[in-house]
């Protein structure tokens, strides 16, 4: 796959194959952005990562040839301090007034749904978005998120297709707008787009505004080059899983690696 070329202070956030493990491993860590969750990429995709930018997810696959693999531990805190250094790097947006921010809607086009979606399952969805936007963030809209989340691909394109309506210079829909993001982060097991959580009862920073309206595109990007269907989706997240539980395995405490003897065992 072909590199991308991205914009300055654009929070470009999707993965493609590794091509320079040393310098990957530099790279490739993700930002947490929505509500502390650490994001995750399936063995065969990393991210895209500009200077200055924030990027989408926090579990690298580090390809070294000879070179041994770092451990559960380094990795982690080598997460944080980039998570660290990272996290407020909105700040960095060239906008001084909200005026200035882009207009989502008018830079870009909604996603086609794809032909194997049933009208009966888009009815489902509009319906449980307007009764998610009618809920005001509450339990309810948690819950037809929820309804939404456990639909997978369709919803996957009619929740990013949701975030073209937000207005991203409104403290309360850029709310709901990182309801939306937390809901197709835990859908693609991990991956984000560095969206930055508003601050209640304060105005809205025109910087991040603008950064957070950005993050549209990239979702764009990512559905259109890794999820393009339902095929490549389920193969997504079935590698995902796979990784995502020997991760977990690896972690566990004093279990032992296949093939490894215990100190104590004897032969008979």
């Amino acid at each position: 796959m072909a590199s991308r070329t991205v914009p300055t202070n654009s929070p470009a956030v999707f993965a493609r194959p590794l091509a320079r493990p040393a310098r990957a491993m530099r790279r490739l860590l993700a930002v947490v952005a929505c509500s502390g969750i650490a994001a995750a990429m399936a063995p065969s995709m990393t991210p895209s990562v500009t200077s200055s930018v924030t990027s989408s997810v926090a579990v690298l696959l580090r390809q070294q040839g000879d070179k041994a693999s770092p451990t559960k531990e380094q990795l982690d805190k080598e997460r944080e301090a980039l998570r660290m250094k990272d996290v407020e790097a909105w700040k960095k947006m060239q906008v001084k007034s909200l005026d200035d921010v882009m207009d989502v809607k008018k830079q870009t086009q909604p996603l086609e749904l794809p032909t194997t979606i049933s009208d009966a399952d888009k009815t489902k969805m509009t319906e449980l978005l307007q009764k998610a936007k009618e809920s005001g963030g509450g339990a309810a809209t948690g819950r037809a998120l929820k309804q939404l989340e456990k639909m997978g691909h369709p919803a996957l394109f009619f929740l990013v297709n949701a975030l073209r309506e937000v207005d991203y210079k409104s403290v309360d829909e850029s709310m709901f707008a990182m309801q939306i993001n937390q809901t197709l982060t835990n859908m693609t097991m991990g991956v984000n787009t560095g969206f930055v959580p508003p601050d209640l009862g304060e105005p809205m920073d025109p910087r991040k505004a603008q950064w957070n309206a950005q993050t549209v595109k990239e979702w764009q990007k990512g559905v259109l080059n890794f999820w393009p269907t339902k095929e490549k989706f389920d193969e997504y997240i079935k590698n995902r899983r796979a990784k995502k539980d020997a991760e977990l395995q690896d972690g566990e405490p004093g279990k032992d690696k296949a093939g490894e003897k215990k100190g104590d065992e004897k032969k008979g």
